[in-house]
């Protein structure tokens, strides 16, 4: 038993030895199977431009592979910090994110990152996953590839529609395949992504692709494969998922079709992105832009859009409305030449020029109130709103007009209307002053001649019946006396029959008018001596009487102060003027005046006097050369004033006079 025993242990030795070194034999191959597929897996990932990394987190260390050494540029292991160093600040805060995210969630690193070092940049793009000890990170393993060329790749690819989709395939996100044969679909772990499942966590099925689709869009879908399996040709396609979630998703797809040697559809591939948020964000700028352009079309006021150069790109319904013009007749047209009066486009240039070339401008987000025209060169009162903005990636306008012709119509008829009342507020001023000066003149003027007629009438009482000398004297100056005061009462009287203002006003022809005045001279001694001189007149609106005594005293002043041994010359003229031309207080704006000159080349009186000679009673000569009371002017003054006009005169002493005197332009009935 002894010699069995030991029989045994040694037979049972040797199968323990002999399996032992058939075991080392298989590790030995083991390792140099595994020596090999490291090896084979370092010269993969040289000829892949990968590498791989183990990250210690626990401990702070990192291994790096030749490979990712290579791209990292580094002969040495490195820690975290100085590996971050050469992360542009860009992507910092993306590769943290990245690390936070998978510490924090599924473990699952992902990242696409610049890599800057020895002035060379390079386009990284790493995954890893991570190893938690009771929730806590330890360790992360991944890879790392240097996906340069095909970033820079990608960049020059986005130039067009066809780049771009060689640029989506060369991604490989959401990539299937469809065997139709046996009804098998390969999905990409981002296809699972996109559907809400987990990466490769089910088989797809066909039927289980299409119990995604949403139900709307189920019959179409069907519609679209079997047609390109008819046609052999794959159209692209929009649809709506659901989610398991209940997430309703917008992917786009594009596909591929793949034959047999009988041109028979074998497989069908093809690519797919989710294109939700843009698809969403697409519909909210198109509802956007829809309701943006019902706004304009709707808009009470006209809204514009030039582009730099000042051309229409945009012009609304209530634009045609306000000027006329259609947008097919104005959009690619200059917008100076449309609505901009010729006198101020120089202006519109110059500020365009001017805004492009240093950023400044007087109107910009304000509004103003300016001229335009119609189509039918009508200019009308506009308020003008313009803001700048963007169109097609460069510089536009957005001009927002609105017509207030009728508005500023208003506000001129009430500024009329004010003007009027402080026209009239002056002219009962104007009253009150000639009321005390009448008053003054009764109080003095008139009681002077009536003091010498008591008085030579006196000495006739006194003296003896016989009429001496004397006495016939005093009896001339009586005479003389009784004549200035009756001349003085008849011009007062006339003077008190013009100052109030009548309505019976009737068309007036000026030129029989100025005629009936140069026949009332006819009986004047000196008449061969007077040449009057008149232009064309109009036909007006006027009180007959107080036009013919207008044109009597100014005439009759004219040959009155008519330098001796002259011929006296007096030239009538009739032109049109715009009120902004006129200084006078309480001119009505935005209107037109007929003015009317009568200039001779008499004696002319200084330049201060140009105002006083119209105020009752002035005289500027002794009654004694020139006969008058002073009333003829401020008569002629009144008149024009009655008739919502103004007069005044301008003189050279020595060379003549000139009386200008200005009517609305209601009084204009009609040229002659």
């Amino acid at each position: 038993m002894e010699d069995v025993d030991r029989f045994t242990a040694a037979t049972e030795a040797a199968s323990f030895n002999a399996y032992n070194n058939i075991q080392q034999e298989k590790v030995k191959k083991i390792n140099q199977q595994l020596a090999s597929y490291q090896e084979e897996l370092l010269e993969a990932q040289k000829l892949a431009e990968m590498g791989s990394f183990d990250w210690d987190i626990k401990n702070g260390k990192s291994s790096l592979t030749p490979g990712a050494r290579q791209i990292f540029g580094i002969s040495q292991e490195t820690d975290l910090p100085a590996f971050m160093e050469f992360i542009p600040a860009a992507d910092k805060d993306k590769v943290k994110a990245a690390m936070d995210n998978a510490f924090t969630t599924d473990g699952l690193y992902e990242c696409e990152y610049s890599y800057i070092k020895d002035n060379t940049e390079k386009r990284i793009w790493s995954r890893g996953l991570v190893t938690f000890e009771d929730k806590v990170p330890v360790s992360m393993k991944g890879t790392i590839m240097d996906i340069t060329k095909e970033y820079k790749l990608l960049a020059s690819l986005q130039n067009s529609e066809t780049l771009h989709n060689q640029a989506q395939a060369l991604t490989h996100i959401g990539n299937w395949s469809w065997s139709i044969a046996d009804n098998a679909i390969l999905w990409s772990d981002e296809m699972y992504r996109i559907y809400g499942l987990e990466p490769q966590s089910e088989t797809i099925t066909f039927d289980r692709f299409m119990s995604f689709v949403h139900p709307d869009d189920k019959t179409k879908r069907m519609e679209q494969i079997q047609q390109s399996l008819q046609t052999l040709i794959p159209a692209d396609y929009l649809l709506r998922i659901i989610n398991p979630d209940g997430a309703i998703k917008i992917i786009k797809g594009k596909g591929e079709l793949v034959t047999n040697e009988a041109h028979q559809p074998q497989q069908l591939n093809g690519t797919c992105q989710d294109i939700t948020k843009e698809f969403l964000l697409n519909k909210e700028l198109q509802e956007k832009e829809q309701n943006f352009k019902q706004l304009i079309r709707n808009a009470p006021d006209a809204v514009i859009v030039i582009n730099a150069e000042s051309i229409i790109t945009l012009w609304n319904p209530k634009s045609e409305e306000i000027f006329g013009w259609t947008a097919e007749e104005v959009v690619g047209n200059p917008l100076s030449e449309i609505i901009i009066p010729v006198r101020y486009r120089e202006a519109h240039d110059n500020g365009m020029k001017r805004f492009l070339s240093s950023g400044e401008s007087r109107i910009l987000n304000q509004t103003l109130e300016l001229s335009g025209c119609t189509k039918n060169e009508e200019e009308i009162h506009l308020a003008l709103t313009i803001s700048q903005t963007m169109q097609g990636g460069k510089i536009a306008f957005i001009a927002f007009l609105r017509d207030i012709s009728k508005q500023k119509s208003i506000q001129l008829e009430l500024q009329n209307k004010t003007t009027l009342l402080e026209y009239k507020n002056l002219e009962l001023g104007r009253i009150n002053e000639e009321l005390e000066s009448f008053n003054f003149a009764a109080s003095h003027d008139l009681q002077e001649p009536l003091r010498k007629i008591r008085t030579y009438i006196s000495r006739i009482t006194d003296g003896s019946n016989a009429l001496s000398p004397r006495i016939l004297g005093d009896f001339e100056k009586i005479i003389t006396s009784a004549k200035r005061m009756q001349d003085l009462i008849e011009d007062l009287l006339e003077f008190s029959h013009n100052t109030l203002k009548t309505d019976d006003t009737t068309p007036v022809d000026l030129n029989e008018l100025i005629e009936d005045v140069k026949n009332s001279f006819m009986n004047i001694p000196d008449k061969k001596g007077v040449k009057i001189n008149v232009g064309p007149l109009p036909v007006v609106q006027v009180v007959p009487f107080q036009f013919l005594q207008l044109f009597i005293n100014l005439l009759s002043n004219a040959i009155k102060y008519k330098k001796e041994n002259t011929v006296a010359e007096i030239d009538i003229r009739f032109a049109m003027i715009s009120s902004t031309k006129l200084n006078f207080k309480g001119i009505f704006p935005a209107k037109n005046y007929l003015s009317i000159s009568i200039a001779d080349n008499g004696i002319g009186f200084e330049a201060e006097y140009a105002e006083k000679i119209f105020d009752l009673f002035t005289r500027l000569h002794n009654k004694n050369s020139y006969s008058g009371t002073g009333i003829g002017l401020a008569t002629c003054k009144k008149i024009i004033h009655n008739h919502e006009g103004f007069i005044n005169a301008e003189s050279i002493v020595g060379k003549g006079s000139t009386f200008h005197i200005y009517l609305p332009e209601t009084c204009l009935v009609r040229m002659k």
